[in-house]
C-alpha cells in the first residue's frame, strides 16, 4: 500500500497535526516490529525481564531486583504497566501489588532506551544489552547514587539469574548535549566520540518507555536548523514540551571527530577485527563526504546530478527517493536542490529519518546494520574498489553469523536468515566460498595469515586516512592527549613490526589453529641456515613426496617454535619433529623444550588495559642455551662425557672449553610484545650485549624475572646454572648501587679473558688471549674511578684476583710479590688502574722507599696543579701487601706491610725528571741528580749515558744496582699525556717506569 510522504518542512506556513500523529505513528510502528524482532531472538527469561524491565524502573519494591529503598527516585513518565507486566512482577515476587497513586506523584525518569545491535539483523545469543536511563535529576541530586546503585543490582541480578548481560547508563538530555566526557576505559571510547554516538542512537534505538524523542518531529530538511524549528514547534504547542526528551539535533558529524572515534575503532580491531572494519569504513565515507562538501563549497562548482550516483541502488535508497521526487519533501532551501551525493554522505541516522517521512517504513530496508553496509557498497562500487567490498562483505557476513551452507535448526526461517540469504544472491557466492566462511571457526594458520593480512591492510588503509585527515584538520581531535598515547601504544603493539617480534596473527579471526602435527624443518644454502615449519608429520611429507608450502619461515629454530607456540599452533596435543642436518635433539630434549616455552608462556595471552597507561616494561626473559648442538660432541656421540674437578661451564676441565655454543634470547613486555633474538656463535657475549642494551645501568626500572634453561646431555643443568650465577652476579655489580657505572668486570670464558666495561651507557667487551695483555688494558687511564670485580670462577690462580679483593674504594694500594731474586710491583692508582712492572730485589727498604716518595711527590703535584677529577687519597693512607703462598695453586694471599718508620733517613740520590714537548710534539726531559741538571738540548741521545755516568761516581764503589725517579714534573704537557681522562697516577708511573729502564740500561752498559 503506498502512503504518502510527510511534509512538515515549513513550520512558518502551519504544521498539519494529522501529520505529527501519522509521523510519530510510523516511528512508533518501527520501533514495535523491532521490539518485537528483539524479544523474539531472546530465551522465555530474558523476553520476560525485558518486558518487565520499565516497571523495575517505575516503582520501588523490596522483593523486585534493584531494590535499595522506597526513596530511591522511580517513576517512568506516562508509563502503565499492562497486565502482562504486573503478572510477571508477580512472578518475580509474590507480594508484589501495583499502587498507581503512589507511582504517578513524581516521575522521576524520563524515558528509557536500548542501542546497539539487539532488534536488528546482527543480534545474536551474545549480543548484550545497553539501556539508556534519560532522568530528570541535577547532578547534585542526594538521590542520584541510589539509581546509579539500583542499575548496578539489577545488572547483577540479570547476570547470575537469566545469564543476561546488561548495561545501564544514566543520561540526561542537557548532559548529553554537552558532550561530558568520559575516560578512556578497555569498553569505553572516551572523549573520541560525541556526534557518531548520537548518530548510532538515533538509527539503532528502541524506545521502551517513557518520553519520546523530539528528534522524530525535526525534519531532516532542518536538521541545520534544529534549534530553530523546535523552537516554534514547542512554542506554538503542536508538541507537548513535557511529552518529548530531547539529545540535540545531528546536521552533520565535525571532521575532528573522525580521527578520534577512528583510531577507537583501530584499537578495538585488535580483537575483533571485522566488526571494526565495517565501522572504519563507515567512517571514511562520513570523512570523504565532508571533504567533498569543503571542495564544493569553497570550489562553487555545479552539484552532481542524481546519474552520476552509484548504479548500485541500496534497499533503502528507494524510500530515500520517494522522498526526494515529492517538491515539498526536498524544499530543503528554495534556491538550491539537494545534491544526491552529499546525501549519501550524510550521517545515516539522517537518511533513515528521511526514509520514514517518505512512506511506511520497511524494517528491513531501514535495518541499521543493512544500511551500514550499503552506504559502505555504494562508496566502495563507486571507486571500484572490489576487493576491499569483498572483504567487507564478508566482514558484514561474520556479524550476522548465521551460517547459510547448514540447515537452519527451526522449523521457519528467521527474518535475518531470509534477508542475509536475498544479500548473499546478490553477492554471487558460491556454495564453496559460503562453507568455507561458515566454517571460519576451524581456519588454520595458512588461511588465517592470509586473512589476517586483508584485515591489518584494511587497517593501514585507515590509519595513513586518518593521518592525512589530521593534517587537514586544524580543530583539536576529539580525543584527549592521555587518550591518544594509550591508543598509540596498543596499536604499536599489535602492529608495529620489528626484528624478532613474535607476530600475532589470529586476531579472533579463528577459534582453534591447533595442529595434530607440525613438522619443523631445517634448510642449508648459500644465503645460510633458515628453518620452516610445515603441517603434517615427517611421515607425512615423506608420503606425499611433493614441496609443500610451509606455514612459516625463520632463521631460528625457537622463534618458529615460540611463534607456534604464542599463536597456538602448537598445542599439548600436537606431535612435532625437528629435521635438520648437524643438528641434534633427542626427543626427551624435544619434549622438555617445548615444555619450557608452555611454562614459560601460558596461552592465550591477556594483556590488562591499564598496561597501557604506562611505558612498556620487560617483565620476563629466557634464555635458552645450546637448542640442536651438544658441547664435547664427539664423547656425545659414544656415550662418554668428561668428568673433571674443572666445574666452570665456561672453563670446562683442563681444556678449558667453552660449553656456551649457541643461546636464544626470548623476552616479552607488559604490552605483550614477545622478542625472540638468535646467537649461533659468541653466544654469551652476544647475549650479555643483549641483556645490557635493554637494561643499561643507573636508569630507573626494575629488572625482569630471568630464566636460564639448558637441555644438553649432561652438563644441561650445569651451563643453566653457572649462566644464572653469572647473571645474578652481573646485576649485583651493576644494579645494586653499591659500585659506579664504571666498574669493569672481567670473566674468563674458554681460553679468553673478558673485560666488560659501560662507557657512555653503552657496554663494551674486550677479549684478550692472554693474561699479560689484559694486565696492559687495565693499566690504562679512566675517566672516573673504575674499581674492578673478578667473576666467582674467574682467575682464580692469577694474582690480580687477591688485588682486586682488596681494593673496594678510591685509594692507593701497592703489591708486590717476590720472585727469587725480582719482585713484582702492582699498584692500583686513585682511579682503580692497574700498573705492574718487574724489578730487582735486594730488599723491602731499597724496593718500596723510592717508590712510596715518588708516589707522595706525585700526588702532591696533583694537588698542586689542579689536574685531578674528585678528591685524592691521601698520601698517609697508601696501603702496601705482599702477596704470599702458592697462587698458582690458589692458596695464596695478601698480607699487609709496614715500612720503618726511619725510611725518610735513608741515604740515596734524588733524581728528578721535568717533561716538556719539544716543537714536534714530543716528550722531552730534563734531568736532576742531586741538583745537578742533565738536559736533553746539552746531551742529546746521550741523555741517560751522562746521567747513568754521574750516578757511578756518586757511589762509593760504583755499583750498578738500580736507580730510581724519585720525582717527575708533567704540568707542561697534562692536555697531551691525558686529553680525555686527566692525569692519574697511572701516568706518573708509566713514564717513571720508561725512564727507569732507559736509565738502568745505561747504566749496565757502562
Amino acid at each position: 500500500m503506498y502512503s504518502r510522504p510527510i511534509d512538515i518542512h515549513d513550520i512558518d506556513e502551519g504544521v498539519d497535526r494529522k501529520q505529527l500523529n501519522q509521523l510519530k505513528q510510523r516511528f512508533l510502528d518501527l520501533n514495535q516490529l523491532r521490539h518485537q524482532r528483539t524479544c523474539a531472538a531472546l530465551p522465555e527469561r530474558q523476553q520476560q525481564f525485558l518486558q518487565v524491565l520499565p516497571l523495575l524502573f517505575h516503582v520501588n519494591h523490596p522483593m523486585l531486583p534493584g531494590y535499595i529503598s522506597h526513596s530511591t527516585p522511580a517513576g517512568v513518565y506516562h508509563y502503565t504497566p499492562g497486565n502482562d507486566e504486573l503478572r510477571l512482577a508477580k512472578i518475580l515476587a509474590r507480594s508484589f501489588q501495583y499502587n498507581r497513586d503512589l507511582t504517578e506523584k513524581n516521575m522521576a525518569i524520563d524515558a528509557l532506551f536500548i542501542m546497539g545491535s539487539v532488534g536488528t539483523i546482527a543480534q545474536s545469543d551474545s549480543s548484550d544489552l545497553d539501556v539508556w536511563v534519560c532522568h530528570s535529576l541535577t547532578e547534585d541530586d542526594a538521590f542520584l547514587s541510589e539509581l546509579e546503585r539500583k542499575c548496578q543490582l539489577i545488572s547483577q541480578w540479570a547476570a547470575v539469574q537469566i545469564h543476561f548481560e546488561v548495561h545501564f547508563f544514566l543520561m540526561r538530555s542537557g548532559e548529553f548535549s554537552s558532550r561530558r566526557s568520559q575516560c578512556l576505559s578497555s569498553e569505553a571510547s572516551g572523549s573520541a566520540q560525541h556526534y557518531l554516538l548520537l548518530d548510532e542512537f538515533y538509527r539503532t534505538a528502541l524506545w521502551l518507555a517513557g518520553k519520546i524523542p523530539l528528534w522524530w518531529f525535526i525534519p531532516a530538511s532542518q536538521e541545520h536548523h534544529y534549534n530553530s524549528y523546535r523552537d516554534k514547534l514547542l512554542g506554538k504547542r503542536f508538541l507537548k514540551r513535557e511529552d518529548i526528551i530531547d539529545f540535540g539535533g545531528l546536521p552533520s558529524i565535525p571532521a575532528n571527530e573522525f580521527i578520534g572515534a577512528g583510531i577507537w575503532q583501530l584499537y578495538k580491531a585488535i580483537e575483533s577485527p571485522y566488526k571494526s572494519v565495517l565501522k572504519l569504513l563507515l567512517l571514511e565515507v562520513y570523512a570523504n563526504s565532508e571533504l567533498e562538501t569543503e571542495i564544493v563549497t569553497a570550489t562553487a562548482e555545479p552539484q552532481l546530478s542524481s546519474d552520476d550516483t552509484s548504479p548500485q541502488i541500496s534497499l533503502y535508497q528507494d524510500s530515500i527517493n520517494a522522498a526526494l521526487s515529492h517538491p515539498e519533501a526536498n524544499n530543503q532551501n528554495p534556491d538550491k536542490k539537494p545534491a544526491s551525493h552529499l546525501l549519501n554522505g550524510e550521517p545515516l541516522a539522517l537518511s533513515f529519518k528521511r526514509a520514514i517521512y517518505a512512506q511506511d517504513p520497511d524494517a528491513d530496508a531501514l535495518d541499521p546494520y543493512v544500511m551500514v553496509y550499503r552506504r559502505i557498497e555504494q562508496y566502495l562500487q563507486k571507486h571500484n574498489q572490489l576487493q576491499r567490498l569483498d572483504l567487507v562483505r564478508r566482514c558484514f557476513y561474520f556479524k550476522v553469523n548465521k551460517p547459510l551452507s547448514r540447515t537452519s535448526r527451526q522449523p521457519n526461517k528467521s527474518w535475518q536468515r531470509k534477508l542475509l540469504e536475498e544479500l548473499v544472491k546478490s553477492w554471487h557466492w558460491s556454495a564453496h566460498q559460503l562453507h568455507m566462511l561458515d566454517n571460519r571457526a576451524y581456519w588454520k594458520a595458512p588461511h588465517v595469515i592470509t586473512e589476517r593480512a586483508l584485515l591489518v591492510n584494511e587497517l593501514n588503509h585507515s590509519y595513513r586516512l586518518l593521518s592525512e585527515l589530521s593534517k587537514h584538520q586544524q580543530t583539536d581531535i576529539a580525543i584527549s592527549s592521555d587518550e591518544l598515547m594509550i591508543l598509540g601504544r596498543k596499536l604499536h603493539a599489535a602492529f608495529e613490526r620489528k626484528a624478532g617480534k613474535i607476530e600475532w596473527i589470529n586476531p579472533g579471526i579463528s577459534r582453534d589453529l591447533s595442529e595434530d602435527n607440525l613438522c619443523f624443518i631445517r634448510e642449508q644454502n648459500d644465503s645460510g641456515d633458515s628453518w620452516q615449519v610445515v603441517r603434517g608429520s615427517q611421515n607425512d611429507l615423506a608420503l606425499r613426496n611433493v614441496d609443500v608450502e610451509p606455514i612459516k619461515r625463520s632463521r631460528s629454530l625457537l622463534e618458529l617454535l615460540l611463534w607456534c607456540h604464542a599463536n597456538e599452533i602448537l598445542a599439548s596435543h600436537t606431535h612435532v619433529d625437528i629435521i635438520g642436518k648437524q643438528f641434534s635433539l633427542s626427543a626427551s630434549q624435544k619434549q622438555q623444550l617445548i615444555l619450557a616455552l608452555q611454562q614459560w608462556l601460558p596461552t592465550p595471552l591477556t594483556i590488562e588495559h591499564h598496561q597501557f597507561t604506562r611505558p612498556a616494561v620487560i617483565e620476563q626473559l629466557l634464555v635458552i642455551v645450546n637448542t640442536g648442538v651438544e658441547p664435547q660432541a664427539d664423547l656425545h656421540k659414544k656415550g662418554m662425557q668428561m668428568l673433571s674437578s674443572q666445574r666452570d661451564a665456561l672453563g670446562y676441565s683442563g681444556l678449558r672449553e667453552n660449553l656456551v655454543i649457541n643461546a636464544d634470547i626470548i623476552h616479552i613486555n607488559s604490552w605483550g610484545e614477545l622478542i625472540c633474538r638468535h646467537y649461533a656463535s659468541d653466544a654469551l657475549i652476544n647475549c650479555l650485549q643483549h641483556y645490557f642494551r635493554l637494561f643499561p645501568p643507573g636508569k630507573q626500572f626494575s629488572l625482569p624475572e630471568l630464566s636460564v634453561r639448558c637441555f644438553s646431555s649432561g652438563q644441561g643443568n650445569n651451563i643453566a646454572q653457572r649462566l644464572t650465577e653469572l647473571w645474578r652476579d652481573l646485576i649485583s655489580c651493576y644494579y645494586s648501587g653499591t659500585r659506579p657505572r664504571s666498574t669493569r668486570y672481567i670473566l674468563e670464558m674458554g681460553d679468553e679473558y673478558l673485560l666488560l666495561q659501560f662507557v657512555q651507557q653503552q657496554l663494551q667487551i674486550q677479549r684478550f688471549k692472554n693474561y699479560e695483555n689484559l694486565l696492559a688494558r687495565l693499566a690504562q687511564a679512566q675517566i672516573d674511578f673504575s674499581p674492578i670485580v673478578i667473576d666467582r670462577y674467574g682467575l682464580r690462580d692469577k694474582p690480580l684476583r687477591i688485588i682486586c679483593e682488596q681494593v673496594k674504594q678510591r685509594s692507593i694500594t701497592v703489591f708486590y710479590q717476590l720472585e727469587r731474586t725480582q719482585a713484582r710491583i702492582t699498584i692500583v692508582d686513585e682511579k682503580g688502574s692497574v700498573f705492574t712492572t718487574l724489578t730487582e730485589y735486594h730488599n723491602q727498604q731499597t724496593l718500596l722507599r723510592p717508590l712510596i716518595n715518588f708516589i707522595n711527590a706525585a700526588m702532591q703535584r696533583q694537588l698542586l696543579d689542579g689536574d685531578h677529577t674528585g678528591a685524592l687519597p691521601d698520601t698517609k693512607d697508601i696501603a702496601i701487601y705482599e702477596l704470599v703462598g702458592n697462587i698458582k695453586q690458589q692458596q695464596g694471599y695478601a698480607e699487609r706491610r709496614q715500612l720503618h718508620s726511619d725510611l725518610s733517613q735513608l741515604h740515596f740520590i734524588n733524581i728528578k725528571a721535568i717533561a716538556e714537548l719539544d716543537g714536534d710534539q714530543q716528550l722531552r726531559f730534563t734531568i736532576y741528580c742531586n741538583e745537578q741538571e742533565f738536559s736533553a738540548l746539552a746531551y742529546g741521545d746521550d741523555l741517560f749515558k751522562a746521567v747513568a755516568s754521574y750516578i757511578v761516581r756518586r757511589r762509593q764503589h760504583s755499583e750498578r744496582y738500580p736507580c730510581y725517579i724519585t720525582d717527575l714534573d708533567l704540568s707542561l704537557c697534562h692536555d697531551t699525556i691525558a686529553q680525555q681522562t686527566g692525569v692519574q697516577l697511572g701516568h706518573y708511573l708509566q713514564l717513571k717506569s720508561e725512564l727507569e729502564n732507559k736509565l738502568n740500561a745505561a747504566l749496565n752498559a757502562l
